[in-house]
């Protein structure tokens, strides 16, 4: 039985079935692509998109938008929701050559390969038109041309077997099959080790047994010539995804490089200095640390993610970034935008969800109150949290055009006031004494410890200090 098609039709098949029968998270849309007044008309079209963000789940989704009596309805399905019944297979989801889903989480947005064998790939599109393609993992690939090369044994033993009891009592003939079945054993354990093996025939007078080991000369020099065929090809694949992966790494590294500047950029304009990010990003490692997260993939996010949380501000105007006084309602309104504009931006390096994450919510509270999204503690990531917490403390010891640096003690005095509000209070206590490692206690106490820090926050007029 052929699995890999069958998998590939069932799996077309439960695709089709989700969107049919409305299986996943059902959001209806304005006739103008808007969700709760947000557009999305440059992200998402009728039918099958390629758009990868949740709308209306925080994780990644496959998309599919259709109209119900005169209504549109997005219909979501979460990657979680998505599953290909064996671990054998690559299976992807692509959309205009766009990859949109896959059990391989490092294809999520690359493009699909098209330059496999067919021998390799299979591939279908469902009803809902989006592309289907499967192709074996490298062992499944090489354990079946094994398999296939070896059940040709089969009826050739078989018919040896018959053979040797035909001539039973012809004893030249006996020895001759018990030392050709011998051979062959042999030749078959030194196959499936991976040893070269080269077939040769033994002494007979008899004619039919000659006829015999030509054949198995021939099917094992085939056999043999297969079996390297085969190993070549998944070498060259191996190749091939080793400089796939190569280019994308590549090509990562340069997009970052490329927003980066951005945002340096930004904070020459908005800071004065390239010296934000950088701050915010070694404070919030040293906090992920004490905090005991290992996770590299977590780490990373953390990393970047501070480096890159303002870059959404090369979108603000300049009247609005550089003002020095309070911000006007209007004004706020706009500056809030940044948080969505830098996550557009991160978006644009495939499996960087994780520090898109980061730009988005780091304006978030714990107690909801924040934005873009209203996020509270239940529901905002520890990553999110810990840069959010960070930035305010670098912002408030740095100077700004609308107010001078506080020092160390006073800007945790003041954080204090908003635990609880706008920080989680365990998350904190273990900033509080990350921060008091890098600082000596008479550095932080040079302030009058006695007197309570005054300090005037110009743009706290809704609720939130500009950062």
């Amino acid at each position: 039985m052929n699995y890999s098609s069958v998998y590939l039709k069932n799996f077309a098949i439960t695709i089709d079935k989700h969107i049919e029968n409305r299986i996943g998270i059902i959001t209806e849309l304005s006739n103008d692509f808007k969700i709760n007044d947000y557009d999305y008309s440059n992200y998402l079209k009728m039918g099958p998109n390629s758009y990868l963000p949740g709308i209306s789940t925080k994780e990644y989704s496959l998309k599919y938008v259709t109209k119900e009596s005169d209504k549109l309805i997005l219909i979501e399905i979460p990657f979680s929701a998505i599953v290909f019944p064996s671990d054998d297979y690559t299976v992807t989801i692509s959309l205009d050559g766009k990859i949109v889903y896959s059990n391989n989480y490092g294809l999520i947005g690359a493009l699909e390969n098209n330059t496999l064998p067919r021998f390799l790939k299979q591939s279908a599109t469902t009803n809902s038109k989006f592309d289907i393609s499967i192709i074996p993992t490298t062992e499944i690939t090489f354990f079946r041309a094994s398999v296939m090369a070896l059940w040709g044994f089969i009826p050739l033993i078989a018919f040896l077997s018959i053979n040797r009891t035909h001539w039973n009592k012809q004893r030249d003939l006996e020895r001759a099959t018990e030392a050709l079945e011998t051979i062959i054993n042999d030749m078959i354990m030194r196959v499936e080790t991976g040893e070269h093996v080269e077939y040769k025939p033994i002494e007979t007078q008899h004619e039919p047994l000659r006829k015999i080991q030509q054949a198995l000369e021939n099917l094992f020099s085939r056999y043999v010539e297969a079996i390297e065929g085969y190993k070549s090809t998944t070498e060259e694949l191996e190749n091939t995804m080793s400089q796939i992966e190569e280019m994308q790494s590549a090509l990562e590294e340069r997009n970052f490089l490329l927003i980066n500047t951005l945002a340096e950029t930004v904070e020459l304009k908005d800071v004065g200095t390239g010296e934000h990010s950088r701050k915010v990003m070694q404070l919030s490692l040293s906090v992920a640390s004490r905090l005991g997260i290992v996770d590299p993939e977590e780490l990373n996010a953390i990393k970047y993610g501070a480096i890159l949380h303002d870059v959404g501000k090369i979108g603000i105007p300049d009247r609005i970034l550089l003002k020095p006084g309070r911000l006007s309602l209007e004004e706020f309104e706009v500056m809030k935008e940044h948080t969505i504009l830098g996550e557009r931006v991160v978006l644009q390096i495939p499996g960087w969800e994780l520090v898109a994450d980061i730009v988005r919510h780091h304006h978030e509270n714990v107690d909801g109150s924040g934005y873009p999204d209203g996020l509270s503690k239940d529901t905002l990531s520890l990553r999110a949290q810990i840069v959010a917490l960070v930035d305010v403390y670098v912002a408030l010891t740095e100077d700004r055009p609308y107010r001078k640096a506080l020092t160390p003690s006073e800007a945790l005095e003041l954080m204090q006031t908003m635990v609880g509000t706008k920080f989680d209070p365990e998350l904190f206590n273990v900033f509080r004494e990350t921060v008091l490692e890098h600082f000596s206690k008479s550095d932080i106490l040079l302030n009058n410890p006695g007197e309570s820090c005054e300090f005037e926050d110009k743009d706290n007029l809704h609720g939130e200090m500009r950062v």
